[in-house]
């Protein structure tokens, strides 16, 4: 990751916030933040997105054609602007990947013009937590999921929006008749599972970011409710994984049209072809697949 120098200055719209700027140039916030890859970003009426990082409120906008950030409250724990640095840049610069595939088919004059985007680097257990809801699922619906249980962790800002996610103890003592009460369903007992195995293995999930792909692929695999994708997912969105290409309905079919893989073929397959083509920007290369699929179709 690149360094950073911080200065903290009142922003001018709310004193409880206190902002700065992170000097990355510019972003599409929404996409970025919003667009799939995590569920607790929340639009404000300025177009701000609010988030929890670690344990600070965190809000991201646009100014003066650089990205800035706030965090809410002066009792922040230190290095907040660098954990919220690491989250928001994690991965490769995207310019440079458009660089790199710059003559493929998906990479239009409208992908060069557009706000560029950047894969996250979010909490292991809250994005494979995230994931298992997220199976079989359109947004609002997972973000509703997601958002129920995050209500079961600490307010973060007295307003029954931010919370902080609770932890994979937690999820076990909830148990799995109150998650299926929130509408989890049959992603109810994956979850309290996952949380059991994830609780009693220490630092086991972080670990897997000094662990190559296909064996940390694997592991994840290994874990009941945990398929490809939601292991390709937290691979990509949260431990640093970016030759993983996750693969849902949205990037088949682009996949298909585009390069004329066949629907039928194994999407271990084509995650595999991804990552023989993309190498270190597959993540990146998804994201700006999915957001142009998405596009075309609606």
């Amino acid at each position: 990751m690149m360094g950073y120098m911080f200065r903290e200055t009142e922003s001018s719209v709310d004193s409880h916030w206190v902002s700065m700027p992170l000097q990355i140039g510019a972003l599409d916030v929404a996409e970025t933040l919003d667009g799939g890859q995590a569920f607790r970003w929340y639009r404000g009426e300025d177009g701000s997105y609010s988030g929890v990082i670690g344990n600070v409120v965190i809000r991201v906008f646009c100014r003066d054609g650089d990205v800035w950030i706030s965090r809410l409250g002066r009792n922040a724990r230190d290095g907040w602007a660098q954990l919220a640095a690491r989250y928001i840049t994690s991965g490769v610069d995207p310019l440079l990947m458009l660089d790199s595939f710059g003559n493929e088919p998906w990479v239009t004059d409208d992908v060069q013009c557009r706000l560029p985007l950047r894969v996250l680097r979010q909490d292991p257990w809250e994005c494979l937590a995230a994931f298992i809801c997220s199976q079989n699922s359109n947004m609002p619906r997972i973000k509703k999921m997601v958002a129920s249980v995050a209500g079961f962790g600490a307010d973060l800002d007295g307003a029954g929006l931010h919370y902080l996610f609770p932890e994979p103890t937690a999820i076990v003592e909830i148990g799995e008749q109150r998650l299926r009460d929130l509408g989890l369903g049959y992603r109810a007992p994956s979850l309290v599972q996952v949380a059991r195995t994830v609780s009693e293995s220490g630092r086991w999930l972080e670990d897997l970011r000094d662990t190559d792909y296909e064996a940390a692929k694997r592991e994840l695999t290994g874990l009941p409710g945990v398929g490809p994708k939601v292991a390709d997912c937290t691979l990509a969105y949260s431990l640093d994984k970016h030759e993983a290409f996750p693969i849902d309905v949205h990037v088949m079919r682009a996949v298909t049209r585009i390069y004329g893989i066949p629907s039928n073929k194994k999407i271990d397959d084509i995650a595999r072809w991804a990552r023989d083509k993309f190498g270190e920007y597959s993540s990146l290369a998804q994201l700006y697949i999915f957001r142009t699929e998405v596009n075309r179709v609606t």
